[in-house]
């Protein structure tokens, strides 16, 4: 079995987490024997991005589709990989014979597409109408691209004040085009506000941030910051464990994950851990997650908040009160795995930080999903994907050169971030099934883009952006499809201009191009233009799930074979 050029790097990364790999194929082994990977629906970078909607979402600023320059989905489905055969292994160690993972390739870049998918399908309305300019980054007086980070309106209102702007049809009118960006994928506010950035520096524009509890970032060059993960066993002896062993039909199945996290991130971690059967019990402050009814939504719930969150339990607990804190130190201590994404210090003042968890089990998984990671230099208390891309300087390897570096209005980071979490804490369970310890596990969205950045990247030339066609955008992959084959399947010269060939492949139906580029084995798709218009897509079927009759969603991506 030949290894799959998507998934080339994934037995180094599984060594790096303690797994045994073997060759020529893409298998894990432990004494109880070896488990292989398959990869369904094989397709190269540039196809994925265009048949799932990624160009789609990143381009919204832009106007139209635009390629990713980083091999996101290859990132995405080989940590989806990784999770998958360490889920296996544990499902081994518990009494379930796994022998293989199968998984579709598609499945990695659908990860991105989450929430744009439950959103487009949902049927829900953002609660703004869009109007202005796309913004952030702005551009200060010196010249400083600058990302911003707030995280509520008042902050919003007095960070504009500080920068002479103070007019609410300008500043309030445009906070919720901003808090929705995350969701929207696209941000677009009053000119008035990015002329206001331009007349200070960036050190003004940083200072006003810091004054309102706000955080801006510079637009950097890309650089490797943060670790994607830490894995620390409990100090002292293992636990015994003397509970009973019944089968079980899934990897995680019978265990449990108590989740404090919110936004995105450690959502998604959740709820890849519910996909292979663990219980997940989502702890909420009273009255709910503040997304759980925020429009667009999805029937009754917000479609966002369903997309991440749907088949885990919620308790609402009022852990600023002893007595609430009480009752979560009692439901984070009896769980498996306990995750929260809190800002640095609040773990510790609520007694539920890893020592302490420690203390009372030592045999629970503590992860910690953080934003940024610990970095010395860290713009401030509040991370978020937006930002967090800025300071890793991830926009600069996203875009062809001589573009603007901006970070994408794709949730690069967060939806990154999140896998890794996930596959931390399935390495740090897997370890306990051999040993019986648990430990800390450490992860952040600086390291998630520290990942991204380890990715390759591509090259850009005439062909590497979607073609316009009479009837939708085409996409080609020249980068496993040499130009002169492309040339001889247009009939011409194998020397042709590559401007000429893209001329030729344009001329006539996308589709109508593509089905015989299929014919003549050359990789190409239509650009999906709308997430709306997956769950119709033969080439994704069986990937997604329509959930409470309200909306569409990825699925579960793994199929796990057992003997």
């Amino acid at each position: 079995m030949s290894v799959p050029r998507p998934l080339a790097a994934v037995p180094e990364h599984l060594r790096l987490l303690g797994v045994r790999t073997q060759g020529p194929g893409f298998a894990v082994q432990d004494e109880r024997g070896r488990v292989e990977l398959s990869v369904a629906r094989p397709e190269p970078e540039p196809v994925l991005q265009a048949l799932t909607g990624l160009m789609a979402v990143h381009g919204r600023d832009h106007g139209a589709p635009r390629r990713l320059g980083i091999d996101v989905a290859t990132v995405a489905t080989g940590l989806l990989a990784g999770q998958g055969l360490l889920a296996a292994l544990i499902a081994r160690r518990r009494g379930l014979p796994v022998t293989a993972v199968g998984l579709p390739a598609p499945a990695g870049a659908l990860q991105f597409l989450t929430h744009h998918l439950a959103i487009a399908t949902g049927g829900g309305t953002f609660p703004y109408a869009p109007a202005g300019v796309p913004g952030p980054p702005f551009t200060t007086a010196d010249g400083v691209l600058v990302e911003l980070e707030v995280l509520s309106g008042d902050d919003w209102v007095a960070f504009w004040r500080r920068l002479g702007r103070d007019r609410a049809d300008e500043v309030g009118a445009a906070w919720l085009p901003f808090v929705y960006r995350y969701l929207a994928g696209r941000c677009e506010l009053p000119p008035a506000l990015s002329q206001a950035v331009r007349r200070h520096s960036f050190a003004q524009v940083r200072a006003a941030a810091e004054a309102c509890g706000a955080v801006a970032v510079a637009v950097r060059e890309p650089a490797t910051v943060a670790p994607p993960w830490t894995i620390t066993p409990h100090p002292g002896a293992a636990a015994a464990d003397g509970r009973p062993r019944p089968p079980i039909a899934a990897p995680l199945q019978g265990l449990r994950v108590v989740e404090a996290t919110s936004r995105l991130q450690g959502p998604l971690a959740g709820l890849l851990l519910r996909h292979l059967g663990a219980e997940v019990v989502k702890v909420e402050p009273p009255g709910g997650d503040f997304g759980r009814y925020s429009p667009p939504l999805a029937g009754a719930v917000g479609a966002a908040y369903l997309a991440y969150n749907r088949g885990k339990r919620v308790v609402e607990i009022d852990y600023k009160r002893p007595p609430g804190r009480d009752d979560l130190r009692e439901l984070a201590a009896g769980a498996d795995v306990f995750v929260h994404n809190w800002r640095p210090g609040r773990a510790e003042a609520l007694g539920v930080d890893s020592a302490d968890i420690a203390r009372l089990n030592p045999a629970a998984v503590y992860a910690y999903a953080s934003g940024w990671g610990g970095v010395p230099d860290a713009p401030g208390p509040i991370a978020g994907d937006f930002t967090v891309q800025a300071y890793a300087g991830t926009g600069a390897l996203l875009h062809p050169p001589g573009d603007p570096p901006v970070p994408s209005r794709l949730t690069l980071v967060d939806v990154t971030g999140g896998l890794l979490v996930a596959e931390a804490i399935l390495a740090a369970l897997h370890e306990r099934e051999r040993t019986g310890r648990g430990g800390r596990v450490g992860t952040s969205l600086v390291g998630a883009a520290t990942v991204l950045a380890g990715a390759p990247h591509r090259r850009w030339g005439p062909l590497q952006e979607p073609i316009p066609t009479p009837a939708g955008h085409l996409v080609v992959a020249p980068d496993d499809t040499p130009v002169r084959d492309l040339a001889g399947f247009c009939g011409l010269p194998p020397d042709a201009d590559p401007a000429t060939i893209a001329d030729r492949l344009g001329a006539r139906p996308a589709a109508q191009r593509v089905a015989e580029l299929d014919a003549a084995g050359l990789p190409a798709a239509v650009v999906r233009t709308e997430p709306a218009e997956l769950p119709a897509d033969p080439r994704l079927a069986g990937l997604l799930d329509h959930v409470d009759g309200a909306c569409w969603v990825p699925g579960t991506p793994w199929r796990f074979h057992v003997r």
